[in-house]
């Protein structure tokens, strides 16, 4: 765990830092940041319950269909609708109050995941039924997410955020490392647990979002709003003109891409080769400790690399590391090879999304966050099906070396690639 949870002093913030314009406000220690210690806490909570389901649902869709492909199919076809929702899902993040969309989404798949566990316990569920559920899940998260980020420059200072996303960072994967082991055991006792541990933790980070003060509606804009589609697609111009944003987007959606089926390929590859649901949790959890890891090194680790070096470090060692888990397939000892791209991930999130939060006005930053998104994790949405096929067809080895090569190739970008330097350069 991070340093600023570990020490839980309730001081409470002065009422002056949030009335005050933010040159004129003293810095408060992230520690002491009682917003940011219950964003935080919330989405601890919240992405424990998502990583619960990550597992789940292709692991219920396997016990019910007995098709790896399905499964894939499913996880393909609900990153396809987040990728049609994230784009005006960011518009509405600069439309409405940041805040009350959180409480909303949370509310609505705590209620909607509530009731499929009672599904579930019923035997009353399908692999369709589980497909919808999943959909609305990853759409509550996908209008979520684009808030919550926006809001956090208004919770911390500027001179905080690197730090404030590598504590992001830090959270995610701490969610990662315990909440596939926790998934896999509670997967064991009942194939509805996992789903109420789901509901449970959205309902705990609906609580604390609502209990965050401030202002958290989006500043006015200057002119007439225009159509939310038009909007929507102010973030990807605008990422498109700034050069660093440019240039990271050329090469991260082979990236996303590798790493979502990586992950993938560790479920469904484990299964197919008899693997009990927990030791597949408990796996899943190993690979998450390097990136637990790296995300409470980020700080130290920031400066020390420009963001093109960080690339090139994470691609060449998922190529290397990739290749050595697909040699031992399906072993649950590929979590010690994959455990060290994880590791790298975090610092080189921190320095984009720092750069991404300073470069953008606030009345944009829903928008130009899930632009990035966008473009960023668009071909990762056929990473489950690509692994599935890959696995049936062949083998989880071949499935993994598939994997492998789409990070060489990504490091042969990075190397070969100079818009980012020269980005880096100019900036």
């Amino acid at each position: 765990m991070t340093s600023f949870l570990c020490h839980y002093d309730v001081m409470p913030d002065p009422v002056v830092d949030q009335e005050l314009p933010p040159s004129e406000r003293p810095i408060v220690p992230l520690r002491r940041n009682r917003n940011f210690r219950l964003l935080w806490t919330g989405q601890v909570l919240s992405d424990l319950g998502s990583e619960l389901g990550v597992l789940a649902y292709p692991l219920l869709i396997f016990a019910l269909t007995g098709s790896t492909v399905i499964a894939g199919a499913v996880a393909t076809a609900t990153s396809i609708v987040s990728f049609c929702v994230r784009l005006p899902a960011g518009a509405l993040a600069d439309r409405l109050n940041r805040r009350t969309t959180m409480v909303v989404c949370d509310g609505i798949r705590m209620v909607v995941l509530a009731g499929f566990a009672i599904g579930v316990l019923a035997h009353a569920v399908t692999w369709e039924v589980v497909l919808i559920v999943a959909i609305i899940d990853r759409v509550g998260d996908t209008i979520f997410s684009p808030s919550s980020i926006a809001a956090l420059p208004t919770i911390v200072e500027g001179v905080q955020l690197e730090d404030a996303w590598a504590a992001t960072e830090a959270r995610q994967y701490a969610a990662g490392l315990s909440g596939p082991a926790l998934g896999g055991l509670l997967f064991s006792v009942g194939a509805a647990v996992p789903f109420i541990g789901d509901a449970v933790s959205y309902g705990a980070s609906l609580l604390t979002s609502s209990l965050m003060t401030g202002d958290f509606d989006p500043p006015a804009t200057e002119g007439p709003r225009r159509g939310l589609w038009r909007e929507s697609f102010d973030g990807v111009r605008a990422i498109w003109h700034d050069p660093l944003l440019r240039a990271v987007v050329v090469q991260a959606p082979l990236i996303n891409f590798a790493f979502t089926g990586i992950m993938f390929t560790v479920i469904l590859g484990l299964r197919h080769g008899g693997t009990s649901p927990s030791v597949i949790g408990l796996t899943q959890a190993a690979i998450m400790v390097g990136g637990l890891l790296g995300a409470v090194a980020a700080p130290r680790i920031q400066g020390r690399l420009s963001l093109s070096k960080m690339v090139v470090a994470l691609t060449a060692s998922g190529m290397a590391m990739t290749a050595v888990a697909a040699f031992l397939m399906p072993s649950p000892l590929i979590a010690i090879p994959l455990a060290v791209p994880f590791f790298l991930s975090p610092t080189a999130n921190a320095m984009l999304f720092a750069a991404l939060l300073r470069a953008t006005p606030e009345s944009m930053r829903g928008r130009v966050t899930n632009a990035l998104l966008q473009v960023a994790t668009g071909l990762a949405a056929l990473s489950p099906l690509i692994a599935g096929l890959l696995i049936e067809q062949a083998s989880a080895s071949w499935a993994m070396g598939a994997f492998a090569g789409a990070l060489g190739i990504s490091t042969i970008l990075a190397l070969s690639l100079k818009g980012l330097r020269r980005a880096e350069a100019a900036a």
